[in-house]
């Protein structure tokens, strides 16, 4: 019977069977009795009933006890001694011996009924030590000195070790087990700690120790061992417990990898923080609190260390002047949830004023803002004073470009001046020509003027006023101007482009029309896919059948053409009108196609100015 079951029938109250248990004890021993009393008369009356009431009172209980007590002892009075045990006094010794029975019967129910609970008590505590041990979550064994025998083991051991129950007759058979050393061989049995303790009471608190099971697999497992004394201080027993700590060594490890990944990637990120002078800060968004890190303290003027400061103090560090705008930037990136960026004045603990480039994320699974922030002052230095460099050379270029205005309108009337005194006539050709040339130079630099750059001419702008201007030489005819809009070109080809434009219009209102005649011209630009083309258009008398003199108009025309790169070319008839056209390539445009393209003949550049001539 194991030590709950025998607690269970020592607590449970006695029934049916207990009392015929106890009757048949005491029928027993009336028997046996008989049979003494058949081979010697005039033995004993009542001693024979004793151990029945004793064995009764044991396994049966109190109740069944007396109840055979009396019934042996009623049974043995009516049977043996008959009438004699109520004559007094031949029969004074068969009544002594009744009284002595009753005695002692009482005696030995009460002696059976305080050792039952004492019995009872102690079973029930070993059963449940016993049932505590044997819950134990791990691998947990008693073993009894000397030779080793287990005695106890938790319900866990065979999961934790894989092996089945095993009776150890001596302390060596734990060898069986799958014990490791570090270089894979098997423990020896004196090597495992319940043996150590048993054998040398050592005492073992977290021992780590590899075990192969059965199947195979290898566990880690975390081992703990003590020696059990008795009173006079010898060991008589070891108790042993391992835990199978395997998940937690692997989860030790990757939470170590982790850490030393993290430590690898801080590095990282100081390192590349400080190559580029950046500083990190993180505010929190329920505490209102800023957190920065040594760098941006060290910007500030504070101590270089971390530093955590309301974000009220932090922005007493912002300018005056961008306070409430830095405060709105952050508020609306918190609100949106998106980036914050911001570049700012920010004033120092030494009151020097320095300007930061902030940027950061919001993280609002968190309540965090976290970002990093860069000392940007000697780039905005460096800025500045290179907008301050343009915008004074900005300057210095408008008033060239006024000055050589003025001055050309200054030869214009010197030159009108001369017109007024010069008799012949073809000196005033020649003059009101250069006249001209000088106007189309101002209406170049009046446009340059104009753009934002002071590098590039609005081509359609400058033609149109060209137009107009040069249309005043002879109101008869009607100058139109057709010029694609956006069309840009640098200074260093516009000018000389407006001034053949000029020499071409100059010539067509001059020659191509007799006195009083009216007619139209048509000046027009495309930009291609390769460059630009101008168009000068007459419907004019046409160029005359004999070339004339190659005169200063040629000459300046031929060189502006070659001087920008361009081709001239003309084609005319009698009475049908002059159609000179301009073709100039830009290098970003020309290809090796551009070549082919089917353009009219090209004829000598005299033919352009030669009615100018």
């Amino acid at each position: 019977m194991t030590g709950g079951r025998f607690t269970a029938r020592l607590s449970r109250a006695p029934d049916l069977r207990d009392y015929a248990c106890a009757l048949g004890l005491a029928s027993i021993a009336l028997l046996s009795r008989a049979v003494v009393d058949a081979v010697a008369p005039g033995g004993a009356h009542f001693v024979i009933l004793l151990p029945a009431v004793a064995l009764a009172g044991v396994f049966c209980g109190t109740p069944p006890a007396i109840a055979a007590a009396v019934a042996g002892g009623v049974t043995f009075a009516l049977v043996f001694l008959g009438r004699g045990l109520l004559a007094w006094p031949p029969f004074a010794g068969s009544q002594i011996d009744t009284l002595m029975f009753v005695l002692a019967c009482a005696t030995i129910v009460w002696a059976t009924s305080a050792l039952r609970r004492a019995a009872a008590s102690a079973a029930m505590a070993e059963a449940r030590l016993a049932e505590v041990f044997r819950q134990i979550p791990g691998a947990a064994a008693i073993l009894e000195a000397p030779e080793g025998n287990l005695l106890l083991r938790s319900t866990q051991s065979d999961s934790v070790l894989g092996q089945g129950e095993r009776r150890m007759t001596r302390s060596g058979d734990i060898a069986a087990y799958g014990g490791l050393r570090p270089d894979g061989t098997r423990l020896e049995a004196d090597d495992y700690p319940i043996v150590r303790a048993l054998k040398t009471g050592e005492v073992v608190r977290g021992e780590e120790l590899r075990y192969r099971r059965p199947d195979g697999s290898v566990v880690d497992l975390e081992v703990h061992a003590g020696a059990v004394r008795d009173a006079q201080g010898t060991i008589v027993a070891a108790v042993g417990m391992a835990f199978d700590v395997s998940q937690r060594l692997e989860a030790e490890r990757r939470m170590r990898d982790s850490e030393a990944l993290h430590r690898a990637a801080a590095q990282r990120l100081r390192a590349a923080l400080d190559a580029g002078a950046l500083g990190l800060w993180e505010v929190d968004l329920r505490t209102h609190h800023v957190s920065l890190d040594a760098a941006f303290a060290a910007m500030l003027g504070l101590p270089h260390e971390p530093i955590d400061l309301p974000r009220t103090e932090m922005l007493s560090f912002a300018h005056p002047a961008d306070h409430a705008r830095t405060a709105e930037v952050f508020d609306g990136a918190v609100a949106t949830g998106g980036d914050h960026a911001d570049e700012l004045r920010m004033v120092t603990v030494r009151k020097a004023t320095r300007w930061f480039v902030i940027r950061g994320a919001v993280l609002a699974d968190m309540h965090k803002v976290v970002g990093v922030v860069s000392d940007v002052t000697e780039r905005r230095t460096r800025e500045d004073a290179l907008q301050a460099a343009l915008t004074a050379r900005d300057m210095l270029m408008r008033e060239a470009d006024h000055r050589i205005k003025n001055s050309l309108q200054l030869v214009v009337a010197l030159l009108r001046l001369q017109v007024g005194v010069v008799s012949d006539a073809d000196a005033k050709a020649a003059l009101h020509a250069a006249i001209a040339r000088v106007e189309a130079i101002g209406d170049a630099h009046r446009a340059l003027q104009q753009t934002p750059d002071l590098r590039s001419i609005e081509l359609d702008q400058m033609l149109t006023e060209l137009c107009r201007r040069v249309g005043a030489l002879n109101p008869a005819v009607a100058i139109r101007c057709d010029a694609d809009v956006g069309v840009w070109l640098d200074a260093e080809r516009a000018i000389p482009l407006g001034l053949i434009a000029s020499e071409v219009l100059t010539n067509a209102l001059r020659h191509a029309f007799p006195a009083g005649a009216a007619g139209a011209v048509c000046l027009t630009l495309r930009a291609e896919h390769c460059g630009l083309q101008m168009v000068v258009a007459d419907d004019g008398v046409g160029l005359p059948a004999t070339p004339l003199r190659r005169g200063l108009g040629t000459t300046v025309i031929t060189a502006l053409t070659r001087q920008i790169g361009a081709e001239a070319a003309t084609q005319s008839a009698p009475w049908q009108g002059t159609r000179v056209t301009i073709r100039m390539k830009l290098p970003a445009a020309a290809t090796d196609a551009d070549a082919q393209t089917d353009r009219v003949d090209v004829v000598d550049a005299s033919m352009v100015a030669q009615r100018h001539d």
